[in-house]
């Protein structure tokens, strides 16, 4: 089987890193992968984290899309199909990519612009569609000027309908969808299936030096995440005297984003997972106060290195963390008095083995490849019924 997927180089993504810990479990196997990235940027470096996939395995397709700024466009446009004919020159592309490749399916990752094109160009050439949903289009748009909120919202939808099939990777994500995105008579085969985590997180010997009263903020800088929220646990602590250090991995795309974080916090940019493993072994407490998330990777790979994390309940990743007895770590980011008192209660305490290796179970890429094979397998036959 031959399945297409969109893939990005992000490091603080949480579909780069899903779908790199599923494509490197996957390498070498009879399903083979052909990668199509929509890439902004008119210069970027090469992708170097695909470099150990073999090309007789793996394709990589490249399509610049610098000249086709989204904000740009809805400007232009007053509903979503004005959008698509701004961005048929692109949806061509992905076309040829398609007719070129040949994929059994199709599976695509999110539910913004560039899965949209995705899902557009897969219905005009009769490729199957498997939606693996990363982050609700519209709660993270409800910010957005009326109009183009509404865009948004009729983008996602047309995602989630062109899907012959959903993978929800929590319980909160499937709700959250069929509340506020479209009605649950319209929402075809679904399942609920946790991101899988990388072997350089789940496999490892758990990493015991971690630090005291170091807390940590690791995510992109945008207000879905609540970086804010991070820096003003920060200064509230310093305040009532809880002696401590804050760092921030973090990428600004602005300066005047980086103004907005106090020299108190030091800001280290994004790295490679191994990097990344040894950086969380380092710290007392990883905090994660994201207003929503479907999942949320980076909690779960701290917690099964062994550092303690805290998380906002409006996570999906709360769900495993209940279900490996980890309770602790999920609290309502609403109540600052109780999360600073968690914080204190939290930073630097060490993870039970049994605790550890029950979270491991849940988001192993073994377990969760198979899964996902299989539906895309199950896909692919029911469409050639």
């Amino acid at each position: 089987m031959k399945v297409a997927i969109n893939i990005t180089r992000e490091a603080l993504g949480g579909i780069t890193t899903t779908n790199l810990s599923l494509l490197t479990h996957l390498h070498g196997s009879d399903v083979s992968f052909a990668g199509i990235e929509l890439n902004p940027f008119r210069s970027f470096k090469a992708a170097s984290i695909f470099r150990h996939l073999s090309p007789e395995w793996f394709s990589h397709h490249i399509v610049g899309i610098c000249d086709y700024g989204l904000s740009d466009l809805l400007k232009k446009s007053k509903s979503l199909s004005d959008l698509e004919k701004h961005f048929k020159p692109i949806i061509e592309k992905v076309r040829e990519i398609l007719r070129k490749e040949r994929p059994d399916i199709m599976l695509i990752n999110g539910t913004y612009y560039v899965p949209w094109i995705l899902s557009i160009a897969c219905r005009k050439e009769r490729i199957p569609v498997v939606l693996w949903y990363a982050g609700v289009l519209t709660k993270e748009t409800s910010y957005f000027p009326k109009k183009d909120r509404k865009i948004m919202r009729d983008m996602e939808r047309s995602v989630v309908r062109r899907a012959s099939k959903i993978i929800f990777p929590s319980e909160i994500c499937r709700q959250t969808v069929l509340e506020v995105v479209i009605d649950r008579n319209n929402v075809r085969d679904a399942v609920v299936i946790p991101n899988p985590i990388s072997p350089v997180f789940t496999h490892a010997d758990k990493l015991d030096f971690t630090v005291e009263r170091r807390i940590t903020f690791v995510g992109r800088f945008s207000r879905i995440k609540r970086p804010k929220k991070f820096i003003r646990i920060h200064e509230l602590l310093k305040k009532a005297g809880w002696d401590h250090e804050a760092i921030m991995v973090t990428d600004f795309h602005t300066p005047k984003l980086r103004k907005k974080v106090p020299k108190s916090i030091n800001v280290i940019p994004s790295m490679d997972p191994k990097a990344l493993r040894t950086f969380y072994a380092t710290q007392g407490l990883v905090i994660c106060p994201s207003e929503f998330e479907t999942f949320g990777n980076v909690p779960v790979e701290a917690a099964c290195v062994g550092v303690p994390v805290l998380v906002n309940e409006t996570m999906g990743c709360a769900q495993v963390f209940r279900e490996a007895n980890l309770s602790k770590f999920v609290i309502d980011f609403n109540d600052t008095k109780a999360v600073l008192q968690r914080v204190r209660e939290l930073c630097g305490q060490a993870i039970l083995a049994k605790q550890m290796n029950n979270l491991r179970k849940r988001v192993d890429v073994k377990y969760i490849a198979q899964e996902i094979v299989s539906i895309l397998e199950k896909t692919r036959k029911e469409r050639n019924v």
